[in-house]
Order: C-alpha cells, then sequence, then structure tokens
C-alpha cells in the first residue's frame, strides 16, 4: 500500500485539508496528515526560521502514525506531498532522508532561487481580497464580533478564503468551518512571521534520484503560476496544470486533484 505523508502550507494545519486525506483513503492509498510547529496540534511550539529545523517534529509525528499502523518507519518508502509552503518542506525532508522518499508532489509551490518574491507572493492579490471582504463587512453593517455571532464567521479567515479559492469566497460554509477552527486553535502572528520568513528564504535542493511532480493551479492569486513552471524546470519533470482552480487546490478542485496524483502514483 503506498503511503502518502500531507504537509499544509503558510499558518495551516492538517485540519485545513478538509476531507482532502479521508478523500485518498477511499482510493486505497495510506494517508497521514502531519502539523508543521507552530501549527494545529504543536501550535504552542515555536515555528523555525529555517526550513530544515521543521523537519525533526514532522518525522517524529510520520513515524508514531506507522508505528500505530504496526509498520516499520525504516521499511515504509513514502510519498510527499506538499501544498504551498509544505510542498518547500518536502523538497527539504526529501534532501536529508533520501533513503525514505519515494515520491515529492509540489502543489503551488515555490523557491527563492528560481523565482522573484513579487511572484511567490501576489500583493495586489491580498490587497484585493482584502478589499472584497472589507466591503462584505461594511455592507452588512455588522462589527466582526457580530459577523461571528450571526454564523458569518471571521473576517480573518474570509480573507484568507478569498486569497487562497477561486470557487468559495463567498461560501458561508467554508468560511464558517474555517472559522470554527480559528476558534479552536490558530497560528500566532509571531509564529506566521517566522514561517513566512522560513519560506521566503527556501531554495531548491538538488535530488538525484528521487522523482518530483510538480502541480499548478492557473488561477493561483497568492504563488504565480511562474514559480511552479520553474521548479517543473528545475527539476526537469512534467507539469500538471489544473485549471479554474486557485491556490488551495484541495478545497477547489478535490476530485481533479486527487485524480492527478492518482495518475502521478501509479
Amino acid at each position: 500500500m503506498t503511503t502518502l505523508v500531507l504537509l499544509r502550507g503558510l499558518m495551516r494545519d492538517s485540519r485545513h485539508w478538509y476531507g482532502f486525506d479521508q478523500r485518498l483513503n477511499q482510493q486505497g492509498l495510506n494517508v497521514i496528515c502531519v502539523d508543521l510547529p507552530g501549527n494545529g496540534l504543536l501550535v504552542n511550539q515555536p515555528s523555525p526560521g529555517k526550513m530544515q529545523d521543521y523537519c525533526e517534529a514532522v518525522w517524529l509525528q510520520i513515524d508514531a502514525a506507522l508505528l500505530k499502523q504496526a509498520m516499520r518507519p525504516s521499511q515504509v518508502k513514502l510519498v510527499l506531498v506538499g501544498l504551498s509552503m509544505g510542498g518547500m518542506l518536502a523538497l527539504t525532508m526529501a534532501a536529508q532522508c533520501r533513503s525514505r522518499i519515494q515520491h515529492v508532489v509540489l502543489i503551488n509551490s515555490s523557491a527563492a532561487n528560481l523565482s522573484p518574491w513579487y511572484y511567490r507572493f501576489q500583493c495586489v492579490g491580498l490587497v484585493t481580497s482584502i478589499t472584497h471582504v472589507l466591503l462584505r463587512f461594511l455592507r452588512s453593517g455588522l462589527t466582526s464580533s457580530q459577523q461571528a455571532n450571526t454564523g458569518k464567521g471571521h473576517w480573518l479567515e474570509a480573507i484568507v478564503v478569498d486569497f487562497t479559492s477561486r470557487h468559495f469566497s463567498h461560501n458561508i460554509e467554508v468560511i464558517n468551518a474555517w472559522s470554527l477552527l480559528r476558534l479552536q486553535c490558530h497560528t500566532s502572528f509571531i509564529n506566521g512571521l517566522r514561517q513566512l520568513y522560513a519560506s521566503a528564504r527556501f531554495h531548491s535542493p538538488e535530488l538525484n534520484n528521487i522523482p518530483v511532480s510538480v502541480i499548478v493551479a492557473n488561477q493561483d492569486k497568492l504563488a504565480h503560476p511562474k514559480c511552479s513552471e520553474q521548479l517543473a524546470l528545475f527539476y526537469q519533470t512534467q507539469l500538471h496544470k489544473m485549471d479554474d482552480c486557485g491556490h488551495d487546490a484541495s478545497l477547489d478542485q478535490p476530485l481533479k486533484l486527487q485524480q492527478v496524483l492518482l495518475d502521478i502514483i501509479r
């Protein structure tokens, strides 16, 4: 059975796969979801300023999950699937422990040695999303606390969904779900800055003999699609394009992303 490790991105955690991991489980894949230091179950840990320093905490989660399944970690070849910052971590982990990696799959990721900062983080798209959400709040005539009480969700999560999703920017169910996750636990401002700093410094490592696949959403407002194009060129691999899809590909196009992953793995 193929074992996939799913890695989320900046200030997101394993809960934000929003059922995508279960979809993959239903396809006969063994799926392990992990959190980065500062996010999710590790929310109280400080987020490192270097991508290399995230690896140990993630390996511990992977090995614990494998042992719980009565599997020997050293004997299991892993497929690392990373979205955005998760892709950067996947490449870093593969470079550190080459013998344990079967394949690396990058989704809407980037690297500082391949793309300029204004492609890796498109500020114009963020400003547009902030404007859209603030206008919605002003038109409603409610404060942020009143929004939450009326089931309209947290304003910051509304901005995140607007910025990262092509199809769910006005979807109250998703915004409420993200807001509930935030209420349960969320990444601190300081840890968010540390994760952003680590991502900004990330350089793509050489991965001899480890297959790398690159998936890109053509309507990504956060990381320009050219970032993924450069990654595909660097690793001399095929670029798998997803149309009508935003940065959070597992939210926007779960069925299509699932099929692309299955095609890559099988």
